[in-house]
């Protein structure tokens, strides 16, 4: 029925620190039969947690020690870095632009569980099954209270242990836990950066798409690109619009659909 691996180290779930790695198979496009595969980490640390990818744990962990991280793809929307308090129960989305500008969304919209009779096993593991709706979705989980961590992937969490699986009803988004260990000493966040709504990051967005140079043309940047031989040449901003127009309309399929944006060319 769910055909995947988890890895636990014995008692883990006792120790103070520990990472939890998910991978999201997901549709960027719900009109295209592609799926793309992520991974993700959710580090847990007194009463923490952070979700996120490899590539923006490492970029934090620079941060914090140089200064300096890695940029920002041209599609701002497919971000999936969430922060959670699990004390006061508060949970933001972190956003960060191309040129490293931080926002948070806080995530008000409760998740009312309905934790249903159906019961499997994963392994020795036995799990039981879940439902909620959040962001104008369906979602189906799975959760071990094996592990009494109330915890799981984006901004999931609530149920009486962690969840091991959830996609929501038309599959186009399915969050696996594939494996877990202890982790550092540290979480290495990110500043969370100025609060906004979603609303407010809809129209942000909206502007993005209709020119995404808007904040290089405000502080007098040259935007620059690979020659393809390794020298920097200034690009042309008409070229990139369309780009990014472009793959943006490709990959509009955002897991918050009473969010989703309709992107017109002004």
């Amino acid at each position: 029925m769910m055909r995947f691996i988890i890895f636990f180290i014995s008692c883990l779930y006792f120790s103070q620190n520990k990472t939890f790695i998910y991978e999201l198979d997901y549709k960027p496009n719900s009109l295209k039969d592609s799926i793309v595969n992520e991974t993700f980490f959710l580090d847990i640390q007194n009463n923490q947690s952070i979700f996120r990818s490899p590539i923006e744990k490492k970029s934090d962990s620079l941060v914090m020690r140089t200064g300096m991280g890695y940029g920002r793809g041209p599609n701002l929307e497919a971000q999936r870095y969430v922060v959670k308090d699990l004390k006061s129960n508060s949970i933001y989305k972190s956003i960060i632009t191309r040129l490293r500008d931080y926002y948070s969304i806080n995530i008000d919209e409760k998740l009312d569980w309905q934790i249903l009779p159906e019961k499997d096993k994963i392994a020795s593991m036995n799990i039981q099954k879940a439902q909620v709706t959040y962001g104008g979705r369906k979602w189906v989980a799975w959760f071990t209270n094996e592990i009494p961590i109330p915890e799981g992937p984006y901004i999931f969490h609530g149920l009486p242990g962690l969840i091991v699986s959830i996609s929501d009803d038309k599959k186009e988004y399915i969050f696996k836990l594939v494996k877990s260990k202890n982790s550092g000493n540290e979480l290495f966040m990110r500043p969370k950066g100025t609060e906004m709504s979603y609303p407010a990051f809809q129209k942000l967005m909206k502007d993005y798409f209709n020119d995404p140079f808007s904040e290089l043309k405000i502080r007098n940047l040259n935007m620059m690109k690979d020659d393809g031989n390794g020298n920097p040449v200034k690009a042309n901003y008409n070229e990139e619009t369309k780009r990014i127009r472009k793959l943006i309309l490709k990959n509009n399929n955002p897991i918050e659909l009473n969010y989703k944006n309709d992107y017109k060319v002004n």
